[in-house]
Protein backbone atom coordinates (compact mmCIF):
# COMPACT_ATOMS: atom_id res chain seq x y z
CA UNK A 1 0.00 0.00 0.00
CA UNK A 2 2.84 2.42 0.85
CA UNK A 3 4.53 1.52 -2.45
CA UNK A 4 1.34 2.39 -4.33
CA UNK A 5 1.03 5.74 -2.51
CA UNK A 6 4.62 6.62 -3.37
CA UNK A 7 4.01 5.59 -7.00
CA UNK A 8 0.85 7.71 -7.16
CA UNK A 9 2.66 10.73 -5.73
CA UNK A 10 5.51 10.27 -8.20
CA UNK A 11 3.12 9.94 -11.12
CA UNK A 12 1.18 13.05 -10.05
CA UNK A 13 4.48 14.96 -9.94
CA UNK A 14 5.42 13.72 -13.39
CA UNK A 15 2.07 14.71 -14.82
CA UNK A 16 2.31 18.17 -13.27
CA UNK A 17 5.83 18.53 -14.66
CA UNK A 18 4.60 17.48 -18.11
CA UNK A 19 6.90 14.48 -18.56
CA UNK A 20 4.72 12.43 -20.90
CA UNK A 21 7.25 9.67 -21.57
CA UNK A 22 7.77 9.03 -17.87
CA UNK A 23 4.01 8.99 -17.31
CA UNK A 24 3.44 6.41 -20.04
CA UNK A 25 6.31 4.26 -18.75
CA UNK A 26 4.89 4.43 -15.23
CA UNK A 27 1.41 3.54 -16.52
CA UNK A 28 2.70 0.26 -17.94
CA UNK A 29 4.06 -0.71 -14.52
CA UNK A 30 0.93 0.02 -12.52
CA UNK A 31 -2.22 -1.92 -11.86
CA UNK A 32 -5.68 -0.88 -13.07
CA UNK A 33 -6.53 1.16 -9.96
CA UNK A 34 -3.42 3.29 -10.23
CA UNK A 35 -4.03 3.78 -13.97
CA UNK A 36 -7.55 4.99 -13.21
CA UNK A 37 -6.20 7.39 -10.61
CA UNK A 38 -3.62 8.69 -13.07
CA UNK A 39 -6.35 9.37 -15.62
CA UNK A 40 -8.32 11.23 -12.96
CA UNK A 41 -5.27 13.35 -12.17
CA UNK A 42 -4.72 14.08 -15.87
CA UNK A 43 -8.39 14.99 -16.32
CA UNK A 44 -8.28 17.20 -13.24
CA UNK A 45 -5.22 19.08 -14.50
CA UNK A 46 -6.75 19.47 -17.96
CA UNK A 47 -9.98 20.67 -16.36
CA UNK A 48 -8.14 23.23 -14.27
CA UNK A 49 -6.51 24.68 -17.39
CA UNK A 50 -9.88 24.78 -19.20
CA UNK A 51 -11.60 26.31 -16.13
CA UNK A 52 -9.19 29.26 -16.23
CA UNK A 53 -10.44 30.04 -19.74
CA UNK A 54 -14.18 29.73 -18.96
CA UNK A 55 -16.46 32.77 -18.86
CA UNK A 56 -17.35 34.11 -15.44
CA UNK A 57 -20.80 32.51 -15.25
CA UNK A 58 -19.81 29.00 -16.35
CA UNK A 59 -20.35 26.10 -13.92
CA UNK A 60 -16.98 25.10 -12.46
CA UNK A 61 -17.65 22.68 -9.59
CA UNK A 62 -15.68 19.41 -9.72
CA UNK A 63 -17.73 16.18 -9.88
CA UNK A 64 -16.13 14.76 -6.71
CA UNK A 65 -17.16 17.81 -4.70
CA UNK A 66 -20.65 17.76 -6.19
CA UNK A 67 -21.15 14.08 -5.31
CA UNK A 68 -20.05 14.64 -1.71
CA UNK A 69 -22.29 17.68 -1.24
CA UNK A 70 -25.21 15.97 -2.96
CA UNK A 71 -24.90 13.01 -0.60
CA UNK A 72 -24.86 15.42 2.35
CA UNK A 73 -28.12 16.97 1.08
CA UNK A 74 -29.71 13.52 0.72
CA UNK A 75 -28.56 12.52 4.21
CA UNK A 76 -29.85 15.76 5.75
CA UNK A 77 -33.16 15.40 3.88
CA UNK A 78 -33.62 11.86 5.19
CA UNK A 79 -32.68 12.99 8.70
CA UNK A 80 -35.51 15.56 8.60
CA UNK A 81 -37.89 12.94 7.22
CA UNK A 82 -36.94 10.50 9.96
CA UNK A 83 -37.65 13.16 12.62
CA UNK A 84 -41.15 13.45 11.13
CA UNK A 85 -41.61 9.66 11.12
CA UNK A 86 -41.26 9.36 7.34
CA UNK A 87 -39.20 6.79 5.43
CA UNK A 88 -35.94 7.70 3.70
CA UNK A 89 -36.03 8.88 0.12
CA UNK A 90 -34.07 6.65 -2.25
CA UNK A 91 -31.28 8.40 -4.17
CA UNK A 92 -32.08 8.28 -7.89
CA UNK A 93 -29.26 8.58 -10.41
CA UNK A 94 -31.79 9.63 -13.09
CA UNK A 95 -33.18 12.44 -10.93
CA UNK A 96 -29.68 13.46 -9.83
CA UNK A 97 -28.61 13.74 -13.47
CA UNK A 98 -31.56 16.06 -14.17
CA UNK A 99 -30.96 18.07 -10.98
CA UNK A 100 -27.31 18.47 -11.96
CA UNK A 101 -28.25 19.66 -15.45
CA UNK A 102 -30.61 22.21 -13.92
CA UNK A 103 -28.02 23.45 -11.38
CA UNK A 104 -25.37 23.81 -14.10
CA UNK A 105 -27.85 25.56 -16.39
CA UNK A 106 -28.68 28.14 -13.69
CA UNK A 107 -24.99 28.68 -12.88
CA UNK A 108 -23.99 28.96 -16.53
CA UNK A 109 -26.87 31.20 -17.63
CA UNK A 110 -27.21 33.33 -14.49
CA UNK A 111 -30.87 32.78 -13.63
CA UNK A 112 -32.73 31.41 -10.61
CA UNK A 113 -36.12 29.96 -11.48
CA UNK A 114 -38.13 26.75 -11.55
CA UNK A 115 -38.47 27.26 -15.29
CA UNK A 116 -35.25 26.85 -17.26
CA UNK A 117 -34.95 28.67 -20.58
CA UNK A 118 -33.04 25.58 -21.75
CA UNK A 119 -35.04 22.67 -20.29
CA UNK A 120 -38.40 24.05 -19.11
CA UNK A 121 -39.69 22.85 -15.73
CA UNK A 122 -38.53 19.83 -13.73
CA UNK A 123 -41.68 18.11 -14.96
CA UNK A 124 -40.73 18.87 -18.58
CA UNK A 125 -37.24 17.50 -17.94
CA UNK A 126 -38.58 14.26 -16.45
CA UNK A 127 -41.05 13.76 -19.30
CA UNK A 128 -38.33 14.39 -21.93
CA UNK A 129 -36.21 11.67 -20.32
CA UNK A 130 -39.07 9.17 -20.08
CA UNK A 131 -39.22 9.35 -16.28
CA UNK A 132 -42.76 8.65 -15.10
CA UNK A 133 -44.12 9.88 -11.78
CA UNK A 134 -47.37 10.16 -9.84
CA UNK A 135 -46.17 13.24 -7.97
CA UNK A 136 -43.07 15.40 -8.31
CA UNK A 137 -41.50 18.55 -6.91
CA UNK A 138 -38.41 20.69 -7.03
CA UNK A 139 -36.53 22.76 -4.43
CA UNK A 140 -33.99 25.39 -5.45
CA UNK A 141 -31.49 27.39 -3.40
CA UNK A 142 -28.85 29.92 -4.39
CA UNK A 143 -25.83 31.26 -2.56
CA UNK A 144 -25.72 28.97 0.48
CA UNK A 145 -22.12 27.90 1.14
CA UNK A 146 -22.88 24.40 2.48
CA UNK A 147 -25.39 21.56 2.33
CA UNK A 148 -26.34 22.38 5.93
CA UNK A 149 -27.14 26.02 5.14
CA UNK A 150 -29.11 25.09 2.00
CA UNK A 151 -31.08 22.56 4.02
CA UNK A 152 -31.72 25.08 6.81
CA UNK A 153 -33.09 27.56 4.27
CA UNK A 154 -35.40 24.94 2.77
CA UNK A 155 -36.66 23.82 6.18
CA UNK A 156 -37.40 27.45 7.11
CA UNK A 157 -39.63 27.82 4.02
CA UNK A 158 -43.07 26.23 4.22
CA UNK A 159 -43.27 25.23 0.53
CA UNK A 160 -39.75 23.76 0.48
CA UNK A 161 -40.27 21.98 3.81
CA UNK A 162 -43.51 20.55 2.40
CA UNK A 163 -41.56 18.94 -0.47
CA UNK A 164 -38.91 17.54 1.89
CA UNK A 165 -41.52 16.08 4.25
CA UNK A 166 -44.05 14.89 1.65
CA UNK A 167 -45.23 11.31 2.05
CA UNK A 168 -46.01 11.35 -1.70
CA UNK A 169 -42.32 11.14 -2.62
CA UNK A 170 -40.10 8.06 -2.57
CA UNK A 171 -37.05 9.21 -4.61
CA UNK A 172 -34.72 12.21 -4.68
CA UNK A 173 -32.07 13.62 -6.97
CA UNK A 174 -29.66 16.41 -6.04
CA UNK A 175 -27.57 18.70 -8.23
CA UNK A 176 -25.08 21.40 -7.26
CA UNK A 177 -23.11 23.80 -9.42
CA UNK A 178 -20.98 26.87 -8.80
CA UNK A 179 -20.55 29.76 -11.19
CA UNK A 180 -17.31 31.64 -11.86
CA UNK A 181 -18.17 34.18 -9.14
CA UNK A 182 -18.45 31.46 -6.49
CA UNK A 183 -22.26 31.45 -6.23
CA UNK A 184 -23.53 27.93 -5.53
CA UNK A 185 -26.84 26.68 -6.96
CA UNK A 186 -28.62 23.80 -5.19
CA UNK A 187 -31.38 21.65 -6.74
CA UNK A 188 -33.51 18.88 -5.24
CA UNK A 189 -35.92 16.97 -7.50
CA UNK A 190 -38.45 14.64 -5.87
CA UNK A 191 -40.78 12.04 -7.31
CA UNK A 192 -43.23 9.45 -6.12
Amino acid sequence: MIKKKIMIMAIAGLIAAGSAEAVFAAEKQTDDRIMQLMQSIKDYIAGQIKDEQKPENDAVILPEAQNSRAQQVINLTNKERNKAGLPDLKASSQLSRLAQLKAEDMARNGYFSHTSPTYGSAFDMMKSQGISYRSAGENLAKGQPSAQSAMKGWMNSSSHRENILSSKYSEIGVGIAENGKGTIYWVQIFKG
